[in-house]
């Protein structure tokens, strides 16, 4: 019998999703709570085979769990267990739940800078008929930082908005369903932000794209109304890097949805910085519902001697 533990903030909707499935054969759920400390102390953890847990719970008890195989990640973002020296099991990711919440935030964001919302309320605020300039999305160039799953399920959005998108990724390889985006390899990065009115980062957390953006790369950039979006990883850039960034006008404003350290400490710079917005890792948060179907799913091809989908790579980190 397959022993299974739920450690998560939202373990008690888990448990209530868990509740609602039919009997699966010879899987057992042990525990669901939202307490490492449960885990460590219960008296079966050694024999835990399964597990379905938020990442940066889950650390601190994969050392308690010998016998895990493995491990269902309810998150997008899995560094602190990629991270960890324990990597004897599988750990699966999350896919294909994310795009139409990062779609909605990514263009809420890119509308609001190209219909000048920040000047227009200015102008109010001053009670002055002084109109700025309003461009289209159209108008405008889109670059992608990690053209990757997510993103590629922005596309079809902002292909209907004529939205002009290029993008970067390792191998350069154009999603199959838009093969005419331009695409940059890691090594033209500055061609590619060069040609960039809008920056979106949606790199992962891995050792090859922290601090991605560097000062010098900065330094080298020309300055431009450039719009900075980081719904991808905090580290992507320094934070004295992109204070650099903004104060030389490479990036006009910027958005930022991750940091290097969450939460954001109070007296951080970035709170009352007058061209930072910061939105607490709200762009696409993981839903239990549609994390539970991708883990069910996952479940039945681990019981049948098959391996689940979305398997992360321990070197590639991702």
């Amino acid at each position: 019998m397959l022993k299974l533990v739920i450690l998560s903030r939202d373990a008690h909707r888990y448990a209530n999703l868990w509740s609602q499935q039919h009997a699966i054969q010879d899987v057992t759920l042990l525990l669901s709570t939202a307490q490492p400390e449960d885990v460590i102390k219960h008296h079966q953890a050694n024999e835990v085979s399964i597990l379905l847990a938020d990442p940066d719970l889950a650390v601190h008890v994969i050392d308690h769990l010998p016998n895990l195989v493995w491990c269902q990640s309810a998150w997008a973002g899995n560094a602190p267990l990629l991270q960890h020296p324990k990597q004897d099991y599988m750990l699966s990711g999350v896919k294909g739940i994310f795009a139409q919440l990062m779609s909605e935030y990514v263009l809420s964001y890119i509308l609001a800078h190209v219909r000048q919302h920040t000047s227009l309320r200015v102008l109010q605020t001053q009670r002055q008929w002084q109109p700025p300039h309003i461009a289209s999305i159209s108008q405008i160039t889109i670059g992608i930082l990690g053209l990757g799953h997510i993103a590629n399920g922005m596309l079809p959005v902002l292909a209907a908005l004529n939205a002009n998108v290029i993008g970067l990724s390792r191998r350069a390889t154009p999603p199959t369903d838009f093969k005419d985006i331009p695409m940059f390899t890691d090594a033209q990065r500055h061609e590619f932000i060069e040609q960039c009115d809008v920056l979106v980062n949606l790199l992962p957390d891995t050792q090859h794209t922290r601090e991605f953006i560097t000062q010098d790369l900065i330094d080298g950039l020309s300055p431009q109304p450039r719009l900075f979006i980081n719904a991808g990883r905090g580290n992507v850039i320094a934070d004295e890097a992109l204070l650099s960034a903004l104060e030389q006008q490479v990036f006009v404003a910027a958005v930022l949805d991750v940091f290097t350290q969450e939460p954001l400490a109070p007296e951080h710079i970035f709170w009352h910085h007058p061209r930072i917005t910061v939105t607490q890792h709200t762009a696409a948060i993981s839903v239990p519902d549609d994390v539970m179907q991708i883990f069910i799913d996952n479940l039945a091809r681990f019981t049948q001697g098959q391996t689940p989908h979305y398997i992360m790579n321990w070197e590639q980190g991702y």
